[in-house]
């Protein structure tokens, strides 16, 4: 029986090409695009799931209730967390402290003498490391390579790195027990090596360093929330005990202090295995995706496979009549209407399974390309040997082709014998409704991607081309020297004349921080007048008197800062408290701290917590707002300060357009003749600053690339279908010329009929979009306004696309002539 029906639906399928082309070609296309997407989003949603115990570790997340801003909610906690939790609540199994170095080391060189007498330096400002203690290698899934786990972080300043780093200094040399030096003078003994860590974590590294490289006791400090605490819980242990408790354990440990410094703390846990998709805390320590996101492009791909399916039941039911005589005669001869809708449901899922065979062949030829495009490393090979894929690709051979094939066995195998063998069948007023149906389906589906992809295509746009208050297309960034002494601050200002002696050159700033990059420092900051109740969160960020210029940043009042306001203090001692400092601020800080205007705040003082000490400081200028970070992120509310002591990461040399690459080698030969021990590391301002908007275009490439995908399908589809239509209508259209129809009216007759459809699609999808994108939108603080031709754009593409698909065909029957086809009708 089966090999009948074998038999039967190819044969089906050669007297039938074109039809069959259109179904088998566009079931592949979904089927291909439904894949590649599920690909993603298993990619995305299966974060940290390589961690050994997942559903045990969490992370410990800190409230703090500071001022009149209400909580603001943070992934890192305070250093002395994890060893107290470990301490009082047996349901904590073991703990690990993760900071970055950046944070307790600042940032430095490593630098490593070779077998050969060589020196290889390097700047690892581009490379990820955290100080972690030992018990990383317990918790976390690191694959040493070299080293022994159990002892590889305990001893004071030893390093595990990954084998990319290991490549970098050593080569081919053994690095176990080998010593780098950071900054010149502070050894570092390597004593392990990790294979590289899966792309999907969330806590993605090159390098840690013992914690106890620190040199203090951190598990009795509460005053430092710059911490990553991360706790395993006993096997079976609920984690809504442990935050029952953490109301009286935050007043064990954090009551003084609150009460010192007027706040409010509160703590929880949060699964790792939810961070990447769910977590949208302050200070993460990676960017994480968004869950909604994920499940938008989870529903595209729902939508692209609905729309292929869509397509293969309107052409079935619109052929029904060409069959209709086969059903008759296999009817009359005795066979039951049970076996009918076995074999057109058979045939159904060989259609499917061809199209998926198809896919496979496709994806397995453009995965490289999509890797490429989406930012994945999947093979082929891993991908198949995936169940879940396969679970994916089994559902749609049968469950999709019985959904779709469902419908047309059941109205195929109901035709009456007697009507069809006589010719008095005609289709039901209830398929075409049916038809109509899907085809508006489909049509509102496609509108819907078209508008989601303008407006997506807007904001973009509108984020990369908007004003971002500094100039950012003519600075040279250069990572400051990390191998100092005494005489650095000095130095630097002979560096930045000798650069300025070139006329390429136009002005050099140091400073702690670049545009682009979150401000590492922030605390509260209030009035002098005010009570720390009022307090509420500024950044801090360390610059020098050539930042404006170099910047090209808007004063707004007051003045700059000159080179005698180099006089902030730091961390030097209590004799500093009473230093005279002075400071400036930018517009939103201005606004955040209560001041009735710019001018106002200019001269006032104010009071913001530096380090374990509060500090006092003038307000002696107000700046313009610039980006620090992405437009998807508000004005930063900041204080600028100008430290007397090196604080220096980065080197912003603003340069002419013209002769680039000779000014960019000269400022090379100049810094390596004064810091010969650091490396000459750049990178231009612009294109680092347009990384933070890498995922945003990654996403809006995905939704374009299969938005496209289900409009071609839907308009395959389409073309079918206006192609059925006028074949069936051919007889009837030659009556109309003979009655006197001229050749236009007839070209439009079946375009009219189907763009009657686009624009009940359009009255769907409008309101449907706008509701989507006005919620997509509102995640962005600075964003485009929905506008009208953002909907009628799209409406006018898919009626455009629409028309395109019938015309062909609508033009045959157009030029037909009556005479001929009547006559042999």
């Amino acid at each position: 029986m089966i090999r009948n029906y074998f038999k039967l639906a190819w044969r089906n399928l050669i007297k039938n090409k074109g039809y069959s082309l259109i179904n088998i070609g566009g079931l592949a296309i979904g089927i291909t695009a439904y894949l590649l997407i599920i690909q993603y989003v298993n990619f995305e949603s299966r974060y940290d799931q390589h961690q050994p115990r997942i559903d045990d570790l969490y992370r410990v997340t800190l409230s703090t209730n500071l001022g009149s801003k209400g909580f603001v909610h943070a992934a890192a906690t305070h250093p002395a967390v994890g060893s107290a939790m470990k301490q009082d609540f047996p349901e904590v199994e073991n703990f690990v402290r993760v900071v970055d170095k950046e944070i307790m080391l600042g940032s430095f060189v490593l630098s490593y003498t070779n077998e050969q007498g060589d020196l290889v330096k390097s700047n690892v400002s581009n490379d990820k490391i955290y100080l972690a203690d030992s018990t990383a290698l317990d918790l976390f899934k690191i694959n040493l390579i070299k080293g022994n786990p159990k002892t590889a972080l305990k001893e004071q300043f030893s390093i595990i790195i990954s084998t990319k780093v290991a490549q970098r200094f050593f080569g081919k040399e053994d690095p176990i027990n080998k010593t780098l030096t950071a900054n010149g003078s502070v050894p570092v003994k390597i004593t392990g090596v990790f294979e590289e860590l899966p792309e999907n974590t969330h806590l993605k590294f090159d390098m840690l360093i013992s914690f106890s490289s620190i040199g203090q006791n951190m598990d009795t400090v509460w005053n430092w929330p710059e911490f990553y605490n991360y706790i395993r819980l006993r096997p079976g242990t609920d984690p809504a005990t442990v935050e029952a408790k953490f109301p009286d354990f935050v007043k064990k440990y954090l009551s003084e202090i609150m009460q010192e410094h007027s706040f409010e703390a509160r703590m929880g846990l949060q699964p790792v295995k939810d961070i990447h998709l769910k977590s949208h805390l302050s200070n993460e320590i990676s960017v994480n995706s968004n869950e909604k996101t994920l499940n938008f492009l989870w529903l595209i791909a729902v939508f692209v496979i609905l729309i292929a399916l869509m397509n293969f039941i309107n052409l079935s039911t619109a052929k029904s009549t060409e069959r209709a005589m086969e059903v008759g005669l296999k009817k009359v001869v005795g066979i039951g209407r049970s076996a009918l809708i076995m074999q057109f449901l058979f045939e159904s899922v060989i259609i499917n399974l061809i199209a998926a065979i198809i896919a496979l062949i496709i994806i397995t030829t453009l995965i490289n390309p999509f890797n490429e495009f989406v930012g994945l490393h999947i093979l082929a090979l891993d991908m198949w040997l995936q169940p879940q894929i396969w679970g994916h690709i089994i559902g749609l051979v049968f469950l999709g082709g019985l959904l779709a094939g469902i419908y047309p066995a059941f109205v195929l195998s109901g035709f009456k014998p007697i009507q069809v063998l006589k010719g008095k069948f005609h289709q039901s007023e209830k398929g075409t409704l049916i038809r109509k149906a899907l085809v508006v389906i489909q049509f509102t589906i496609s509108i819907a991607l078209i508008a989601g992809t303008f407006i997506m295509y807007s904001q973009f746009a509108y984020m990369q081309n908007q004003d971002l208050g500094f100039d950012s297309k003519h600075n040279l960034i250069v990572n400051a020297p990390m191998v100092v002494d005494s005489t650095i601050n000095k130095k630097l200002e002979v560096f930045k004349a000798e650069l300025l002696r070139n006329p390429n050159i136009n002005v050099v700033t140091a400073t702690a921080d670049i545009p682009g990059k979150k401000n590492a420092w922030y605390n509260t900051t209030r009035q002098v007048h005010e009570e720390r109740e009022a307090s509420v969160i500024c950044n801090q960020f360390s610059i020098d008197h050539d930042f404006m210029k170099t910047y090209q940043i808007k004063l707004l009042a007051g003045r700059n800062f000159r080179l005698e306001d180099h006089s902030f203090y730091g961390f030097r001692g209590p004799e500093d408290l009473g230093k005279h400092n002075r400071v400036m601020v930018n517009r939103a800080a201005v606004k955040l701290l209560g001041y009735s205007s710019i001018e106002a705040a200019v001269n006032k003082k104010i009071i913001f917590q530096l380090g374990p000490e509060d500090r006092t400081a003038e307000i002696i200028g107000v700046m313009e707002n610039y980006h620090q970070q992405s437009l998807q992120n508000d004005y930063d509310p900041t204080v600028f300060l100008y430290p007397s002591y090196y604080n220096a990461e980065y080197l912003t040399v603003n340069i002419n357009a013209s002769n680039i690459e000779s000014t960019i080698k000269a400022i090379g030969e100049k810094y390596e003749t004064f810091f010969p021990m650091d490396p000459y590391d750049y990178f231009f301002l612009d294109a680092h600053f347009n990384k933070q908007y890498k995922a945003d275009r990654k996403f809006g490439q995905l939704f374009f690339l299969f938005a496209g995908l289900a409009i071609f399908i839907a308009a395959l589809g389409l073309f079918g279908l206006g192609s059925y239509m006028a074949m069936r209508r051919t007889k009837e259209l030659c009556v109309r010329k003979v009655l006197g129809a001229n050749t236009l009216r007839i070209l439009l007759l079946i375009p009219k009929s189907l763009l009657i459809l686009v624009f009940i699609s359009g009255v769907i999808a409008i309101p449907i979009t706008y509701f989507m994108a006005s919620e997509w939108l509102s995640n962005y603080a600075f964003r485009v306004d929905i506008n009208l031709w953002m909907f009628m754009a799209p409406l006018i593409v898919v009626i455009i696309v629409a028309a395109l698909s019938v015309l062909p065909e609508s033009i045959k029957v157009a030029l037909v002539k009556p005479a001929n086809y009547l006559r042999n009708e």
